[in-house]
């Protein structure tokens, strides 16, 4: 049995299609009522410690999506606490039932999303697992807070946790506009929103982190191959951020600033070509 929390959301839905599709039993739940009706689905607040004991009856897996969206979903304390205290109850709970695995839906944004543009410059690019999250607003810090839970349970049990860090999951719609205009100084845009994903992609990804091989606590970063622009990756960094940032492997053409190499080689996970690249 898979438990699959936020389960009413766009890729909450995605997600529990995949695993009912994969022959998995699946148990949804949301704190709202879903706009399709599923077998399986239990309404529940994942901030109420005992309501999230209930969902585990028989649960062998775990994808954890349940969360306000977003920096500017809500009251940016709300948004940490609902984030931090649900993550919180839904991880040990998985622990002190035995769970192998719990897959948590991280964000990029944890990497340095701000409100202001100018605000976040990485340290090196592209970004990888091992650039230090950055967060400037609550619901990055959500994020960070939340892989922090995965560690602690991974480290003292033998539930194993993937943080995947995706960021802005583009509608068809959206993706059909680009290319965006690229960032210029004058013109900022936030670098991780430089980046971004594709639903199917990311549904797809949870999945394969809930079946792969690995111990501990991971992180895995996720992206589409291309930014949002046709201009040259190598040279928007140079205009908006000069020579201040290393470039850490080469980034031809528009290439993301967001490397994948990992979700690639330890899920297995293949993301569909960037807008501009056919296929």
């Amino acid at each position: 049995m898979i438990l699959v929390t936020g389960a009413a959301g766009r890729l909450g839905r995605l997600v529990a299609d995949r695993l009912t599709d994969r022959d998995y039993e699946v148990r949804t739940t949301d704190r709202v009522t879903p706009r399709r009706s599923r077998r399986g689905y239990v309404q529940a607040d994942l901030c109420d410690m005992q309501e999230v004991k209930g969902l585990f009856g028989g649960v062998d897996g775990v994808v954890h999506m349940g969360a306000i969206p977003g920096p500017r979903s809500a009251d940016p304390g709300e948004i940490f606490e609902n984030n931090v205290r649900s993550t919180f109850n839904v991880m040990t709970v998985a622990e002190e039932r035995g769970v192998g695995r719990v897959v948590f839906s991280s964000s990029a944004f944890g990497m340095g999303w701000a409100h202001d543009p100018r605000a976040f410059t990485p340290l090196y690019l592209p970004l990888d697992e091992d650039h230090p999250m950055m967060p400037f607003e609550p619901y990055g810090l959500s994020k960070l807070a939340g892989e922090s839970i995965g560690s602690m349970v991974a480290r003292r049990s033998k539930t194993t946790v993937a943080s995947l860090r995706f960021t802005n999951v583009a509608r068809p719609e959206v993706i059909a506009g680009f290319p965006w205009p690229a960032p210029t100084p004058e013109e900022p845009l936030t670098l991780v929103m430089w980046a971004y994903a594709d639903a199917d992609d990311v549904a797809d990804a949870h999945v394969l982190a809930l079946e792969a091989c690995f111990e501990g606590h991971e992180t895995f970063m996720l992206a589409q191959p291309t930014t949002r622009f046709a201009e040259p990756t190598k040279e928007i960094i140079a205009l908006n951020f000069g020579p201040h940032v290393e470039i850490r492997r080469e980034i031809e053409g528009n290439a993301s600033v967001i490397s994948t190499d990992k979700a690639e080689r330890v899920l297995g996970w293949k993301p569909k070509p960037g807008w501009n690249q056919g296929g």
